[in-house]
């Protein structure tokens, strides 16, 4: 078996390479419990295609182990690595090539969760800096790069109330993201939960739902996961919007999140592990922000919490993983 990964790229920000280079603890960690289930993997870390054909070529493995999040700092890239595994034939763990690209264009993957009825924040997509506010939206409003994860791009200030404060944060994200466009969507108020999924032979589980704490969050500040609450350690914001799993809500709450994650799953073709993020109202209505097919399954980020919190250790996970990569039928390889 072979786990494969991407390599931190030298063209990456020194603070976006935190996110970049935290698939190294997820690798580690895959390995130890492949260890424990008796395998014993063999790991490369990639920067571009032809390294991974000669990878392929090399170690002819019976499964990968997909960790893969782009190359050389692209994460365009991560549905370009799954192609190139479907096109020759070798099966891996994670999604499909085409859920990874949904998934990634929140322009897109929105549209088609509206055309599935499943409610997401209202929203506008530009490739340039609006003329003006966009319609029928009302403020607050939030800025983020329209195909990242991660929260890359999402800053504190990056809820505005007014249409200079969006001219600028779209500009400046329209500089750092120039081939993707970006999001200006309505920034609803409230609750933020995720629900981690895992596939079961050919359907999914809904795991207990994750929620962030905002109860320590600056008095005043707009409660966002920016990049910094996410990723830097030693930040304010990183300490202040922890997520406990199990949420503490109702059973109608929970089944209302489970079932809707189960759904945005299937709307996007997803066949694999993932993660659903929702904002909840004060009327308890849901929004789903986006989903995050592969997400970060190291020791300590809320996928993991939410396997603890259904009872399952690591090394079942990954075993399951494997069994559902391995028992998925795909029509790949040479014709």
């Amino acid at each position: 078996m072979l786990i494969l990964s991407n390599a931190p790229s030298a063209s990456t920000p020194a603070l976006e390479l935190i996110s970049e280079s935290a698939v190294v603890d997820e690798v580690n960690a895959v390995a130890q419990a492949l260890r424990e289930l008796g395998c014993w993997p063999q790991k490369a870390a990639v920067t571009t295609a032809a390294e991974i054909f000669h990878l392929l070529t090399q170690f002819q493995p019976d499964l990968v182990f997909n960790l893969c999040e782009g190359l050389d700092g692209d994460s365009a890239d991560e549905s370009n690595v799954a192609a190139i595994l479907d096109s020759m034939g070798v099966r891996y763990t994670g999604n499909n090539p085409l859920a990874l690209g949904l998934a990634r264009n929140k322009n897109l993957a929105k549209k088609i969760l509206v055309a599935s009825g499943i409610p997401t924040p209202d929203w506008a997509y530009y490739e340039s800096v609006p003329a003006a506010t966009p319609t029928a939206l009302n403020y607050p409003l939030i800025v983020k790069p329209a195909c990242e994860d991660a929260s890359l791009g999402i800053l504190d200030d990056a809820v505005v109330r007014d249409f200079p404060s969006l001219c600028r944060n779209c500009r400046r994200l329209l500089e750092q993201y120039p081939r993707d466009g970006v999001l200006v969507e309505k920034f609803i108020t409230g609750r933020e939960f995720s629900v981690a999924l895992l596939p079961v032979g050919r359907d999914v589980r809904a795991l207990p739902p994750s929620e962030i704490d905002f109860s320590e969050f600056r008095s005043g500040a707009d409660q966002v996961v920016s990049y910094k609450a996410k990723w830097v350690a030693d930040d304010e914001l990183y300490r202040t919007t922890p997520s406990r799993c199990p949420a503490a809500i109702t059973p109608e709450l929970q089944g209302r999140l489970q079932d809707m994650a189960i759904s945005v799953h299937q709307a996007l073709g997803a066949d694999s592990y993932g993660r659903v993020d929702f904002r909840v109202d004060c009327n308890d209505h849901l929004f789903v922000l986006e989903y995050n097919p592969n997400p970060d399954v190291s020791p300590g980020a809320g996928y993991s919490k939410a396997l603890t919190a259904a009872g399952l250790s690591y090394p079942d996970f990954i075993q399951i993983v494997i069994q559902a990569a391995l028992a998925r039928q795909r029509n790949v390889g040479p014709c």
